[in-house]
């Protein structure tokens, strides 16, 4: 196994996702209160599981991760297909598979919410 919550920050910390999203919100886990600062990124570990042995041992895991990205439907902020399609960037040159991208209803109507997963396989030697 690999510490695949520093793997997830170390990519959404891209610059060219920071030029799009402050540091200060890009999330590895769901806040306590609402979100009110705009844009922001929650990515959340789904699975790590072993996939591929030798001499019964494990020597790569299979990795998901569910990002959710959050903007406001206003001018001055990146809407989240333009967020979306960094990430995508980022994630496919490190032979990740997207295997979720779509936009999910807000309660709040001022609000743009996507939902993205990717899974790959890494190895661990």
């Amino acid at each position: 196994m690999i510490n695949v919550k520093k793997l997830y920050n170390s990519l959404l910390n891209d610059s060219t996702i920071t030029a799009l999203v402050d540091t200060d919100n890009i999330l590895s886990s769901w806040p306590n209160e609402e979100i009110e600062t705009f844009p922001c990124i929650i990515f959340m570990d789904e699975n790590q599981s072993d996939s591929e042995y030798c001499d019964n041992k494990p020597e790569a895991s299979s990795a998901s991760v569910q990002i959710h990205v959050f903007t406001k439907k206003l001018d001055g902020y990146a809407s989240t297909s333009e967020i979306a399609e960094k990430i995508c960037d980022v994630m496919h040159e490190d032979l990740w598979h997207c295997s979720q991208n779509g936009e999910v209803s807000d309660p709040d109507p001022d609000c743009e919410h996507r939902v993205m997963r990717f899974d790959k396989s890494i190895f661990t030697n």
